[in-house]
């Protein structure tokens, strides 16, 4: 389920469809993945968490939808969205993957102590990934609020389809300043982010987008 907003769920199905081919061998078309991707135009809840709530009486229709289908697992292309998971796991026995779950898991494996976090401002407040790593003895470097504010303004630049390397260069200043106050990896907790991040770090970097893809296709490959 995508749609909030569209860019990254727009990359989310060509990393189902380049990781198929690059990390899971296939090679004819008979061999990648069935998608359903239902790119949802809705109200964003990026900043007011308010607004969650008519999300999910819209949402709740495209899980029937893909009830119906018979799909294998459900995921969400938003990391704020999963604020709405344990309401809409609820409607279906098609099990969700959480992308919070597996950037934890992923950032647990690689034995870190402390991560820095960009996230909209509702992943933060729900503390999503503050609770997730707390779980794992992991602790959770937020951006100061002048930065978090920088965050969000990118965030919905993405959204409208607007990408340049200026806002690609202040992201990457407020990674360094995570760093510089102990972070010893960064987390993309914003799907978009991952359309404007420049990997020129040498902190380790967990893209959610990239995890999520890598997690569905290992669900449907085994």
């Amino acid at each position: 389920i995508g749609g909030m907003g569209p860019q990254a769920s727009a990359h989310l199905l060509k990393l189902l469809i380049d990781m198929s081919a690059s990390e899971f061998g296939a090679r004819n078309g008979d061999q990648f993945p069935e998608i359903f991707l239902i790119s949802e135009p809705i109200e964003d809840f990026i900043s007011d968490k308010s607004k969650a709530k008519d999300a999910f009486k819209i949402l709740k229709n495209k899980i029937k939808f893909l009830d119906n289908a018979k799909v294998n697992s459900l995921a969400i292309a938003c990391n704020t969205a999963h604020i709405l998971l344990p309401d809409l796991q609820s409607l279906t026995k098609i099990p969700f993957i959480s992308v919070i779950e597996e950037v934890a898991d992923k950032v647990s494996e690689s034995k870190l102590k402390t991560v820095g976090i960009l996230a909209t401002p509702t992943t933060i407040r729900s503390k999503l990934y503050q609770d997730a790593l707390k779980n794992k003895g992991i602790k959770l470097i937020i951006p100061r609020k002048t930065d978090l504010r920088k965050i969000e303004e990118i965030i919905r630049k993405v959204i409208s389809g607007e990408i340049s390397s200026k806002d690609a260069e202040i992201v990457n200043l407020i990674v360094k300043n995570l760093i510089k106050r102990g972070a010893e990896g960064i987390l993309l907790g914003c799907t978009e982010l991952s359309l404007i991040f420049l990997d020129n770090s040498t902190s380790p970097i967990f893209d959610s987008l990239e995890i999520l893809s890598r997690s569905l296709l290992h669900k449907i490959y085994e």
